[in-house]
C-alpha cells in the first residue's frame, strides 16, 4: 500500500475507532459496575520479557542507532547471529507479549523469542518484504492464535475493542495485549497510532472507572516504563488503537 493511502487509513482509524468502540465501552463499564475501588490483577505471576536482549539499552536501540552486534547479551534472544537478532528484535513486541503469557500460564515452556519467530514464520505470520521492498506488515492474528495453541494457550482478538474491555478481560483472568503507539514507552507526546503491543495484567479502579493500567512494555525506554509500568488511563487512551489480543489457558 503506497504511503499516502496508508496514512489516510491510519487517520480514519484514529477518528472512527473510538466511536465504533463506544457501545462496547458502555457495556464493559456496566459489567464492571459495583466494583469496589482498588487494584485488580490477573492471579498469576507475569514475568517481564523485553523484546531487546538488554533492557538497559532500549533507549539507545530506538534513539541512538545502537546495533545488536554491540549488545553483549544478544545471544539470549536465540537468533543464529547478531544481524538476524537486530532485525527481528525490533519486530517482536507481539511475540514478547505472547512469551510473557506463556511464562505466566504455562511456565514449563521456556521458548526463546527466536523460537517464537521461527514458529510464527512457519505459520506465515509476518510479511517483512514485498517485491524486495521492506513493508513490515506486522504479525498476523491467525499466526498468533496458532502459536498460542502450541503452548497451551487460547488467544482471542478484538477489533474496535473498548478501553474498559481491557479491564473487563483482565478482571476475568485474561492477559491482554492491546495495540498502542510505541511512544507509550516514552515520557513525551503521543503522536502516532498503533504499531506496538504491551501486556496488561492489572488495573486500578476508582469511582466506577479505570484510573491506571498495570502493564509490561517490551520496548519501554526507561525502567519505570518497562516492567510493571503504571500508566494513567487518560494517557493510555490517547495511545490505544482499539485492537487487542487476549490470552488465557486453553481449556479444551
Amino acid at each position: 500500500m503506497p504511503g499516502w493511502p496508508r496514512r489516510m487509513k491510519a487517520a480514519a482509524h484514529r477518528l472512527l475507532d473510538p466511536l465504533i468502540a463506544l457501545p462496547g465501552d458502555i457495556a464493559a463499564r456496566r459489567a464492571l459496575a459495583g466494583l469496589p475501588d482498588g487494584t485488580y490483577r490477573v492471579p498469576v505471576d507475569v514475568p517481564y520479557v523485553p523484546q531487546f536482549a538488554s533492557p538497559e539499552h532500549i533507549y539507545a536501540y530506538i534513539h541512538e542507532g545502537f546495533h545488536g552486534r554491540d549488545d553483549p547479551a544478544w545471544e539470549t534472544f536465540g537468533a543464529p547471529d547478531a544481524e538476524t537478532y537486530d532485525f527481528w528484535a525490533r519486530r517482536v513486541c507481539a511475540l514478547a507479549c505472547l512469551k510473557m503469557a506463556i511464562m505466566a500460564f504455562s511456565p514449563a515452556w521456556q521458548p526463546t523469542l527466536w523460537n517464537l519467530v521461527e514458529r510464527g514464520l512457519a505459520h506465515n505470520g509476518y510479511c517483512a518484504y514485498e517485491d524486495g521492498v521492506l513493508v513490515d506488515e506486522g504479525w498476523f492474528y491467525p499466526a498468533i492464535v496458532a502459536l498460542a495453541r502450541e503452548y497451551g494457550l487460547q488467544a482471542v482478538g478484538q477489533g474496535y475493542a473498548a478501553f474498559h474491555e481491557i479491564c473487563r478481560l483482565t478482571r476475568n483472568g485474561w492477559l491482554v495485549a492491546p495495540s498502542v503507539t510505541p511512544e507509550l514507552g516514552e515520557y513525551g507526546p503521543l503522536r502516532r497510532h498503533g504499531g506496538h503491543m504491551v501486556l496488561v495484567y492489572g488495573f486500578t479502579w476508582r469511582a466506577g472507572r479505570c484510573e491506571h493500567l498495570l502493564l509490561h512494555n517490551p520496548s519501554g525506554r526507561f525502567p519505570d516504563l518497562q516492567a510493571d509500568a503504571k500508566i494513567p488511563a487518560a494517557r493510555f487512551r490517547r495511545a490505544y488503537a482499539h485492537r487487542l489480543i487476549a490470552f488465557r489457558p486453553d481449556s479444551r
